[in-house]
């Protein structure tokens, strides 16, 4: 039984950042490896191919002209994972999508925008956070490559961008997918034959497998003073709930609610560890009645993690600033245990960003930030060591958790057998 497991990723980016360029050899990358993959085309380079010229529209042509965009990308994208969940339980699916749905929004003004998501269904966590596993903005050539940046590959001659507007239109693209928890920057920090290994990589993060020869990493920063709203960053601002679960496997299950606007997006995530000793996520969405029915499976020996996450783009990479609050109020479980939450780590705040870099890190500085030290793979700065229930803490005060690096403890109790959904889950990676 069960469905076969599906990824969406979306390739994104201003003009002659090498997304076409790069969908053949990632498709046949993974192709290679067994797995199924599906190419979803820029609907705009078609529509806008039969002869539309947005210099000659008028507002009310503007809007059906973007509509029909959004509506031909839904059509593409929602049609090649129709066919990937019509296949066997066991293939591994992979839908590559040239562009992605809120690439539109960079071409229509904010009120035209908000006109064409509700008439074509959506809302702005349903086709950003919650349609695509993962964001990958490459820049465009025209800024860091500028001497390759050119238009020759744009057959149909719709795009005509000078390097300083294609220069714009990339930040504008980032700036609209900024609260994608996986929005990933691909900069021209090498040649083209390294912005695609890294692209390679990044998906490889995404979808649990060995990455060809370049990882990315996720590195992480303790920061003492945080002030984002005296820069200029473009800030986005989600509250996130973490929970973690019972695993009968060396495997850590936790949820995340994630909830920006009044919307809410569920997500399960799997950390395991690779043949290489590496521990990676697994991330896929899921529906509401999953997340409740996963729920039942809470650790009563983990607390609930409330997070304020704050996403905004610096220097062409996009940054984190993840404030922990503590346990949430709405915690009923841990309430009805009669245990107190040591709760010594209220307000502790991380700075997280995915780079290819060993070394030093251009990080952003005061006065928006002080970063104090990085704590990269240090166990006392993670959720899964700050989730912890120590009955001994909350009841005698003894120190904080992050005066110890142990790990933690497996949680002794026999565990009930996950339900199907979390172990098909677990197959994923």
């Amino acid at each position: 039984g069960g469905s076969p497991q599906v990824f969406r990723i979306a390739l994104t980016g201003g003009p002659c950042a090498g997304k076409t360029s790069s969908l053949s050899t990632i498709a046949d990358y993974f192709r290679g490896r067994g797995w199924r993959v599906y190419i979803s085309r820029e609907a705009a380079t078609v529509l806008l191919g039969g002869g539309i010229n947005f210099a000659t529209l008028g507002s009310e042509q503007v809007y059906e002209t973007q509509k029909a965009i959004v509506k031909t990308m839904m059509t593409l994208e929602e049609s090649y994972a129709a066919i990937c969940r019509a296949g066997d339980a066991g293939d591994q699916c992979l839908v590559l999508c040239d562009r992605g749905i809120m690439d539109a929004s960079v071409y229509c003004d904010k009120v035209t925008w908000n006109r064409i998501l509700p008439d074509v269904g959506l809302d702005h966590m349903s086709s950003c956070d919650a349609r695509y596993d993962s964001v990958i903005h490459l820049v465009t050539a025209a800024d860091g490559a500028e001497s390759f940046y050119n238009l020759d590959s744009n057959e149909e001659g719709v795009r005509t961008e000078t390097p300083a507007q294609a220069i714009e239109l990339d930040k504008k693209t980032s700036a609209v997918w900024s609260s994608h928890p996986a929005h990933v920057f691909i900069d021209n920090s090498t040649d083209f034959k390294g912005k695609l290994q890294r692209v390679l990589a990044t998906i490889c993060n995404v979808v649990g497998v060995p990455a060809p020869s370049l990882s990315l990493q996720r590195r992480k920063f303790l920061v003492s003073r945080a002030n984002l709203a005296a820069s200029e960053y473009a800030v986005t601002t989600s509250d996130c709930e973490y929970t973690y679960l019972i695993s009968s496997d060396k495997s850590q299950h936790r949820l995340r609610r994630r909830t920006m606007d009044g919307v809410y997006l569920y997500t399960h995530i799997l950390r395991s560890t690779g043949a290489d000793g590496k521990m990676f996520d697994v991330k896929r969405n899921i529906d509401r009645n999953q997340y409740l029915q996963l729920l039942a499976h809470q650790d009563p020996d983990r607390m609930l993690i409330r997070m304020v996450r704050q996403s905004f783009v610096c220097k062409n990479r996009n940054f984190q600033l993840n404030t922990v609050l503590g346990v949430s109020p709405k915690a009923k479980t841990l309430a009805s245990i009669n245990r107190a939450s040591p709760r010594p780590y209220e307000g502790i705040q991380l700075l997280l960003v995915w780079t290819d870099e060993k070394g030093e890190v251009e990080l952003p500085g005061p006065p928006a930030l002080q970063v104090d030290k990085e704590v990269t793979g240090m166990m006392e700065y993670s959720l899964f060591h700050l989730s912890q229930i120590s009955k001994q803490g909350a009841l005698s005060g003894a120190a904080s958790p992050l005066a110890s690096s142990a790990t933690p403890p497996v949680s002794p109790q026999r565990v009930p057998p996950l339900p199907q959904r979390v172990q098909a889950l677990a197959q994923d990676s």
